[in-house]
């Protein structure tokens, strides 16, 4: 199984599916340490993690701050309320993401009179449309008017000092997404193996001695580089997608040993 690392600040280690941006060879999910923490990338943009839980084999959940989604909610602004904030997964026979708690909004053209203020809020201070809500039913009407869009979003606990009229007290600056494996990824990971795709279609139980592996290309041979004052062996293969042995990785590393002594002899 893929090596466990830590992030500064983090209780809980991060395992398979992640992956440390230093360390691609097992995982699905690429996460970046910093000093104060780490930052993930989701659907093309990156978001500091701010929080992490562990369930099983099957789950893990993962607090994330969205900075632009808070700077919007902080100003009231409709923008926060216009489009759904999803986080898509390039891969659903891999694992998939979900927002929870969520909240449903219905984003409807004004002067509508299809929702019962008895069992709905509404936020009217947007041009052109005005919001509905009900904290407690997440479920779209099966008669919605073709005026109204569904609009899903992440959502607070309600606490005691939370103000259920007002939509923007409701919404957070921390999401919490959640990482489902596929149950095929579950079979893999209970076998102490990790899984993949084959051209995004068939899912692969690989071992972690004997695998698919990516490597970056490189015009030069093999490299072996210092890594924090110890011989930390780097080979990098020209292929983006090689079979690769554990005695092909013994022949690489007598390569780099190899390359390493002649220039010491060099100096």
């Amino acid at each position: 199984m893929s090596r466990k690392f830590q992030l500064p600040w983090f209780l809980v280690p991060f395992k398979y599916p992640f992956y440390n941006v230093t360390d691609t060879r097992c995982g699905l999910i690429k996460v970046n340490c910093t000093p104060i923490g780490g930052n993930i990338q989701i659907g093309g943009r990156s978001y500091e993690i701010v929080g992490k839980h562990d369930f099983d084999h099957k789950f893990d959940l993962l607090i994330i701050r969205n900075r632009t989604f808070e700077q919007l909610v902080e100003n009231k602004s409709c923008e926060a309320l216009m489009n759904t904030i999803t986080f898509p997964s390039p891969s659903s026979l891999l694992y998939s993401i979900s927002i929870n708690p969520n909240i449903t909004l219905f984003k409807c053209t004004k002067n509508l009179t299809y929702f019962d203020p008895r069992y709905y809020k509404s936020y009217n201070r947007c041009n052109d449309h005005i919001f509905y809500y009900n904290y407690f039913n997440v479920t779209v009407p099966s008669d919605l008017p073709h005026t109204c869009q569904v609009v899903h979003l992440p959502v607070k606990f309600l606490g005691p000092r939370d103000d259920e009229t007002n939509i923007f007290s409701l919404l957070p600056s921390e999401v919490s997404i959640f990482f489902e494996l596929s149950p095929h990824c579950i079979e893999c990971q209970k076998k102490g193996r990790v899984c993949n795709t084959e051209n995004g279609n068939d899912v692969q139980c690989l071992d972690v001695k004997w695998g698919i592996y990516s490597f970056s290309f490189l015009l030069n041979l093999p490299s072996c580089l210092p890594y924090y004052g110890y011989t930390r062996i780097i080979c990098i293969i020209r292929s983006s997608n090689v079979f690769i042995s554990s005695y092909n990785i013994y022949l690489l590393l007598f390569g780099c040993y190899r390359k390493i002594r002649e220039r010491t002899k060099q100096r």
